[in-house]
């Protein structure tokens, strides 16, 4: 297995020599270094994020009302841990993401970020497979969000497994239509929903301060007491983790963002709405909903009704309508999010063809139906199958579902350590570069970066020894083995995927070869790639859709495999790997 680092000779200056497109200024690379997909250019996909775009599908991943009375269980502690989690990940998360994106700015660009750190088979394994297995997974998540919404509105509605089964599959459904629509269009949908979203996110806190106004007693745990942290609530620090991932699922999607400034201002505002909210609402929760009512799907109908009496009642089913609305935008949001993923896959050659394909409006149809359809199959097994196969065992389709998903959260802390690592090593390696351009102050950015491995590992710690939420189905032991099991069997998938796709100088020199053989039939020479010619070799299917003019081959030379600028010895002659002969 060979792994081979992309090394930047010490005096290379800052001035770009691949731009992706109008106004990014990207730290140069050789082009025989670059994955092809780091040089899509300009209007490849239609350039139409801007802050409110970004920050809106941010807030889709990290701002969820739903893990607000999960906290919020810990009391006055939930304070607490909210608290650490902003200070040692969410804002090490967004300072990362700004400070590498001023570096690399591209499509899928935790992948690119990888590439450039950690070169072939860990950019694959961390910044492509370990980033996008949860986040495929999280269409489903929302599709149960919804579900459990409109059980809220209405219990009788979906009372048996079958209908929640059917009510989350047209939901994956409704919202793979909603991905037809060209992301210019659908960001006002998106945009429009979520401003719905966060009023009622707001009136939640509101009502806490009617409440207490009112001379009513917290009805959550506010004592002295309540306040301290220690091993009966520890894993709550690991809830607050998971709740905060996905500062940079936007930065998926980083070749549409109109300009660079609007990747700093949507990890701004993201962060600060991101605190506020959650704070804000904890505190509405713990004013009003007993501890003992924090699991009932209608806790916000609750607590509406008990501030403010008969409207409340109606805010609450209003609220329910909005939060059906939402999740499926969600939905259709994380669907958009991670194809993106599967389309840079299918450009480096490194996922099918077929998976790069756009429509005429930019659309990535393939990827999205891809994804579609795994959650689809999702559902079914939770629903359909594992009824069929333990019909008096009703927990069965739960117990599934939460050892799945925290198996996934566990590979997405994963990817988060990795994207740490990757942010400490790339700014190590330019600190030459940085002069003048660095978000904090060094020490304070090096700072956050550990501090985001060291929450990201113990989140992981606690999802497996926390305890199982499921003790009448899965005791502790049970629980760590089925995690385990399902964390192992995933990294496995994807180490030995990341194995045997194209390293980055097979695939130039696959580009070289393809050309070799088209100029050769047409009697003509040629030492370098041009965008006309990677076109039409996407027309037979040869490679995916654009490249640049001037791509040259590496020479059939292996990449010196060091971490930081430096001495190297004379890299010689190797065989290309993974390729037809």
């Amino acid at each position: 297995m060979g792994q081979h680092i992309p090394q930047m000779p010490a005096s290379m200056a800052p001035a770009p020599t691949v731009t992706a497109q109008a106004g990014y200024q990207p730290v140069a690379a050789t082009q025989s270094q670059s994955l092809p997909s780091e040089q899509l250019p300009a209007g490849w996909l239609p350039q139409v994020l801007q802050t409110t775009d970004l920050t809106v599908l941010c807030l889709f991943s990290v701002l969820l009302i739903t893990n607000v009375p999960v906290i919020a269980a810990a009391g006055g502690a939930s304070f607490v841990y909210w608290i650490l989690g902003f200070l040692m990940f969410l804002v090490p998360s967004a300072l990362v993401c700004a400070q590498l994106y001023r570096l690399f700015p591209g499509e899928a660009a935790v992948y690119l970020w990888a590439n450039k750190a950690l070169g072939s088979f860990w950019d694959t394994f961390l910044g492509f497979f370990c980033n996008w297995w949860p986040g495929a997974l999280g269409l489903t998540v929302e599709a149960g969000a919804f579900a459990t919404s409109l059980q809220a509105l209405n219990g009788s509605i979906l009372d048996t497994p079958w209908k929640e089964g059917a009510a989350e599959i047209a939901v994956l459904l409704l919202a793979q239509g909603l991905c037809l629509v060209p992301l210019r269009y659908l960001r006002r949908l998106f945009n429009a929903i979520f401003g719905a979203y966060m009023v009622m996110f707001t009136l939640v806190g509101v009502a806490g301060l009617i409440w207490v106004s009112n001379g009513h007693h917290f009805q959550g745990d506010i004592s002295a007491q309540g306040w301290q942290i220690g091993p009966a609530n520890y894993p709550v620090f690991a809830i607050v983790i998971v709740s905060l991932l996905g500062m940079a699922v936007p930065l998926n999607a980083g070749l549409e963002i109109v300009h660079r400034r609007h990747v700093n201002r949507y990890l701004l505002w993201g962060t600060i709405i991101t605190i506020v909210g959650y704070l804000f609402a904890t505190f509405g929760v713990l004013a009003i909903v007993p501890p003992q009512d924090l699991a009932n799907p209608a806790f916000i109908s609750e607590l509406f009704s008990s501030a403010l009496g008969s409207p409340g009642v109606v805010l609450g089913n209003l609220t329910y309508i909005i939060m059906v609305l939402y999740f499926i935008c969600a939905t259709a949001a994380f669907n958009l999010m991670f194809a993106r993923l599967l389309v840079v896959g299918g450009v480096d050659r490194r996922l099918p063809f077929a998976l790069q394909r756009r429509t005429a409006q930019g659309v990535p149809l393939n990827a999205t139906m891809v994804q579609t359809g795994l959650n689809i199959v999702f559902v079914a097994i939770l629903f359909f199958v594992a009824p069929a196969i333990a019909a008096s065992d009703a927990p069965l389709s739960l117990a599934t579902f939460l050892v799945t998903i925290n198996a996934a959260a566990v590979v997405w802390n994963i990817a988060m350590i990795g994207l740490f690592l990757c942010g400490i090593l790339l700014c190590l390696r330019y600190e030459h570069v940085l002069k003048g351009r660095w978000i904090v102050p060094p020490p304070v950015f090096y700072t956050a970066a550990g501090l985001g491995v060291v929450s990201a590992l113990i989140a992981i710690y606690f999802t497996f020894f926390a305890g199982s939420p499921l003790p009448d189905v899965l005791n502790n032991t049970d629980w760590v083995f089925w995690v385990l099991l399902v964390v192992l069997a995933s990294l496995a998938v994807g180490a030995l995927y990341s194995f045997l796709v194209p390293e980055v100088e097979d695939l130039v020199f696959l580009l070289q070869r393809t050309q070799r053989v088209r100029t050769a039939s047409l009697g003509e020479s040629s030492s370098a790639f041009t965008k006309e010619t990677y076109e039409q070799a996407n027309v037979s299917h040869a490679y995916p859709a654009s490249i640049p003019e001037g791509v040259s081959a590496p020479g059939g030379q292996h990449l010196p495999g060091q971490l930081f600028s430096g001495p190297i010895s004379q890299p010689g002659e190797r065989e290309y790997r993974n390729l037809p002969r």
